[in-house]
């Protein structure tokens, strides 16, 4: 697009919360309206959420992925091999 119609948005949230979010984008080099620029063009991308929402924390890919290592349940691979698995999931 070549020089899109700009617009304005206006949301509310809790100042702390808005001082966190600027504290992050800040630390990756670019403020607060350029992140939500990058959340929402994700969204279009995506076609949905960036990210999937869940109400319990417990069953988070993190938390599962450390709880397989706790238990044990992990695949071990040689460089070659591991770069090869990564190939097949892009497939």
């Amino acid at each position: 697009m070549k020089n899109p119609e700009k617009t304005r948005i206006t949301i509310r949230m809790d100042l702390n919360r808005k001082q966190e979010a600027e504290k992050v984008a800040n630390s990756l080099g670019i403020d607060l309206t350029a992140a939500v620029n990058l959340f929402i063009s994700q969204m279009i991308k995506e076609n949905g959420l960036p990210f999937r929402p869940t109400n319990d924390p417990a069953k988070s890919g993190l938390q599962r992925a450390l709880e397989d290592v706790k238990n044990g349940d992990t695949t071990r691979y040689t460089l070659d091999e591991f770069v090869e698995h990564i190939k097949d999931l892009g497939e």
